[in-house]
């Protein structure tokens, strides 16, 4: 499933939608379960921490430059309400190999 985000205007759903559909890929989870595994990781900041760790790994494994770039976007905005470890804004670890779409 593509994920909604648009990397140029925020939409509080789409937002949430596509961590759901991230959560679901990364742990191989159908989308109930995924919803209750997303709630549970927002609940402490190890949890939110491990959520970004979830999505940076999506975003490490996306080929595709318009998904990367909604990744990036959904990475953005989750470091904007402090999770992860305020390392990585941009939403990608420095030695990603999609640094250079996180702008798109």
């Amino acid at each position: 499933m593509r994920l909604q985000t648009d990397p140029s205007c925020f939409s509080i759903t789409a937002f949430l939608a596509d961590q759901v559909t991230l959560v679901a890929r990364q742990e191989k989870l159908p989308p109930g379960a995924a919803l209750l595994r997303l709630q549970e990781l927002s609940r402490s900041a190890e949890g939110r921490a491990t959520l970004m760790h979830l999505i940076e790994s999506a975003a490490r494994q996306e080929a595709n430059v318009d998904e990367a770039a909604k990744i990036a976007a959904i990475c953005r905005e989750l470091a904007a309400w402090g999770y992860g470890d305020g390392r990585n804004a941009a939403g990608f670890p420095s030695t990603s190999r999609h640094d250079h779409r996180a702008a798109a």
